[in-house]
C-alpha cells in the first residue's frame, strides 16, 4: 500500500460562486419579495388614502392628520444608526424577519385605532422605528453580488417604482372593499405571509466569493468599524454629497405645481414633465449601475452630478415664454435621469470604500442625515415664496448646491477594496486606527 503523501501539493482553488447562481437568485428573489410585500411600504403607501376617511369619522384636521407622516419620517431617522449597528453585530437576518414579524402585527393592531391622535401618532412613529429593520436588504445585495453588484442595485432601486404603483393599488382595493380598518388588517396579513419565505430562503451576507457552506460572522465580515469609518475623507464627502443631491429633489417635488403655474405652464404641462421625469428616471437607474460596475473609481458620478446642475438651470430657464414646453420636458428629463443614474452609487461606493463590517450601521448615518434633509428641504422652499414671493432664488441654491456636488465626487479618493471585498490600494484616503 502506497503511503507517500503529496505535501507539497497546491490544495485545490474553491470554486468561485457566479453572480447568477441558483443560490443567489434564491436569495435576491426573497430580498424583492421581502421588499414589495414585507415592510412598511405598504402601510407607507396607504398613508395618503386615509385622510378622507380617517378625518371624516375622526373630526381631525388635515394638519392634525398630515402629523403622522412626521412621526413616521422622524421617529425612523433617529433609529437608523442604531439599528445599524445592532444587525451589523447580530446579523441582518434575525433583524428582518423580526422585524417583519412585528410590522405586520403593528400594521394589523392599526385597525384599532380609537380616534386619539396620541395614539394615530404612535402607531406611525412605531411603524417608522420596526419599519427600519429592513435598512438590512441594501447589505445583503451588496455583498450578494460582485462583478454585476451595480447593476442589481440599480434593479433593485427599479423595484421601489414597481413597489409604489402595487402597494397603491393593493392598498385601494383594501380600502375600497373593506374600510379603512379592514385594510390595516389585509396588508398586516400580506406583511405576516411573507415572514416564513425570509425564514427559509434569507441568508447573511458573506463576503467570500466562492461556495460556502458555513454560517458567517456578522462580526468577522471585512471592512472597517463605525469609528474609522466617520473618520475617512470619503465617508463625509458621500454623506454630504447624498444631502446636497437628495434635497433639491425633494425640496421641489410640493411646489412644482405652483412654480411652473408662475413660469405659464397649466397642470396638464406639470404633469406630463412629472411623467417624462419618472421614465427617464429608470433608464437613468440601469446606466447607473451599469456604468459603476465598469468604472474604476467612485468619480463617475461627478458627470451625473453635472447633468443635474444643467437640468436644474433649465428648469430654472424655461416658461411658457422661454423654450415652452420642450425646455421643460427635457429639464425634467434630465433631472429624473441623472438623479437615477446617481441611485445606486451612494450603497455601491459604501462596499467598496468601507466594506461589510459595519455596512448597515454606515448606512443608517447616512440615510440619518438624508431624511433630516428631505424633512427640511420643502418646507425651506415654501418659506423662501412666502419671504420673496418667488420660488427661483431657491432654485438657484438648489443648483449651485447640485455644483458643489460635483467637485465633492471629483474629491473622492481611489476605491479601499475591490468587488470581492479584498484589500485595494486607497493610500491617498488611510483609515486612522481605531480607539
Amino acid at each position: 500500500m502506497d503511503t507517500t503523501t503529496s505535501a507539497g501539493a497546491v490544495p485545490a482553488t474553491p470554486a468561485r460562486e457566479s453572480d447568477f447562481s441558483p443560490r443567489k437568485l434564491r436569495i435576491a428573489a426573497v430580498v424583492l419579495l421581502g421588499t414589495l410585500f414585507g415592510s412598511s411600504i405598504l402601510p407607507f403607501m396607504a398613508y395618503s388614502l386615509l385622510l378622507v376617511p380617517m378625518t371624516k369619522e375622526f373630526g381631525w384636521s388635515a394638519t392634525a392628520y398630515s402629523w403622522g407622516y412626521t412621526a413616521l419620517m422622524w421617529c425612523g431617522a433617529l433609529v437608523q444608526p442604531g439599528l445599524g449597528r445592532i444587525s451589523d453585530r447580530v446579523g441582518v437576518r434575525p433583524m428582518i424577519i423580526g422585524g417583519t414579524l412585528v410590522v405586520g402585527l403593528l400594521v394589523m393592531a392599526m385597525s384599532r385605532q380609537s380616534g386619539a391622535l396620541w395614539q394615530f401618532y404612535a402607531c406611525w412613529g412605531l411603524l417608522g422605528v420596526v419599519g427600519t429593520t429592513a435598512i438590512g436588504y441594501s447589505k445583503v445585495i451588496a455583498a450578494l453580488f460582485s462583478e454585476h453588484r451595480g447593476k442589481a442595485l440599480a434593479l433593485f432601486g427599479l423595484e421601489s417604482s414597481a413597489t409604489i404603483w402595487a402597494a397603491l393599488q393593493i392598498a385601494n382595493w383594501l380600502l375600497q372593499h373593506y374600510g379603512w380598518r379592514g385594510m390595516f388588517v389585509g396588508l398586516g396579513c400580506i406583511i405576516l405571509a411573507v415572514v416564513p419565505l425570509l425564514w427559509l430562503w434569507l441568508e447573511e451576507p458573506e463576503a467570500t466569493p466562492v461556495v460556502s457552506t458555513s454560517r458567517p460572522d456578522p462580526r468577522s465580515l471585512p471592512g472597517l468599524g463605525t469609528g474609522e469609518v466617520v473618520r475617512t475623507r470619503a465617508f463625509w464627502i458621500i454623506a454630504v454629497a447624498s444631502f446636497l443631491a437628495i434635497a433639491p429633489s425633494m425640496g421641489l417635488m410640493p411646489h412644482y405645481v405652483p412654480y411652473l403655474a408662475s413660469r405659464g405652464f397649466d397642470t396638464g404641462n406639470t404633469t406630463l414633465m412629472m411623467g417624462i421625469s419618472s421614465l427617464a428616471m429608470g433608464v437613468g437607474t440601469l446606466l447607473g449601475g451599469w456604468t459603476t460596475d465598469r468604472a474604476a473609481t467612485a468619480r463617475v458620478a461627478a458627470p451625473f452630478s453635472m447633468l443635474s446642475t444643467l437640468a436644474m438651470i433649465l428648469m430654472i430657464l424655461a416658461s411658457a415664454s422661454f423654450g415652452g414646453l420642450p425646455l421643460l420636458l427635457a429639464a425634467g428629463g434630465l433631472l429624473g435621469f441623472a438623479a437615477g443614474a446617481k441611485r445606486p452609487m451612494a450603497t455601491y461606493f459604501h462596499s467598496r470604500f468601507f466594506g461589510l463590517r459595519s455596512f448597515t450601521e454606515v448606512t443608517g448615518i447616512q440615510g440619518m442625515f438624508m431624511a433630516i434633509g428631505m424633512g427640511v428641504a420643502a418646507p425651506a422652499v415654501g418659506y423662501c415664496y412666502d419671504r420673496l414671493h418667488s420660488y427661483v432664488p431657491a432654485l438657484w441654491f438648489m443648483a449651485g448646491s447640485l455644483a458643489l456636488t460635483v467637485l465633492l465626487y471629483l474629491a473622492l479618493p481611489r476605491y479601499r477594496y475591490d468587488k470581492d471585498f479584498t484589500a485595494a490600494d486607497a493610500a491617498d484616503d488611510p483609515a486612522p486606527p481605531a480607539g
